[in-house]
């Protein structure tokens, strides 16, 4: 499809793509630069994002700058006082940002905030709030709203609750 009909259906196809201020329903490009707009979905080498916003992107690289991603499937996903609904990464970089449910390898937080986090290895750099935090090693200053332990006392707790709810 050239570039011009697929700019008009709401969509972008290009080697190098640069947007600003107004939005897409798909971008395809190497490399994405957008700065104040949105779009739908995108699938591209590496994106960059300045004060927009992105529904879901497929990438090897995602950069964002105060702006937010719902869903991000990259390598590296870096975040600058943004966003981030869920995110499945190798590695993240998370500066004064917030993630809802994060899946990946290596997590670096600095001064951030993520409510459930799977990883293999978690680093918070100043100090940070988690919710949940699975992973096989966590260093840093970090307030985690549930340890194991109160896992386990919210666990026994339901199933008290449950078991006796079952018998009325």
């Amino acid at each position: 499809m050239p570039a011009a009909a697929a700019a008009s259906a709401g969509q972008a196809v290009a080697r190098e793509l640069s947007i600003e201020g107004h939005g897409l329903d798909l971008a395809r490009a190497e490399h994405l630069t957008m700065t104040r707009g949105g779009i739908e979905r995108v699938e591209a080498t590496s994106v960059d994002v300045r004060q927009g916003g992105i529904s879901r992107v497929d990438a090897r690289d995602v950069a964002v700058t105060m702006g937010g991603i719902a869903i991000a499937r990259a390598d590296r996903v870096s975040a600058d006082m943004s966003a981030v609904g869920l995110s499945l990464t190798g590695d993240a970089r998370l500066n004064q940002s917030f993630v809802r449910t994060m899946f990946a390898r290596e997590v670096t937080v600095d001064q951030g905030a993520v409510w459930s986090l799977a990883a293999g290895r978690v680093t918070f750099r100043r100090a940070g709030f988690a919710g949940v935090v699975i992973a096989r090693q966590v260093d840093g200053d970090v307030r985690v709203l549930m340890d194991w332990r109160g896992a386990i006392a919210l666990g026994a707790v339901a199933g008290l609750l449950v078991g006796l709810l079952r018998r009325r």
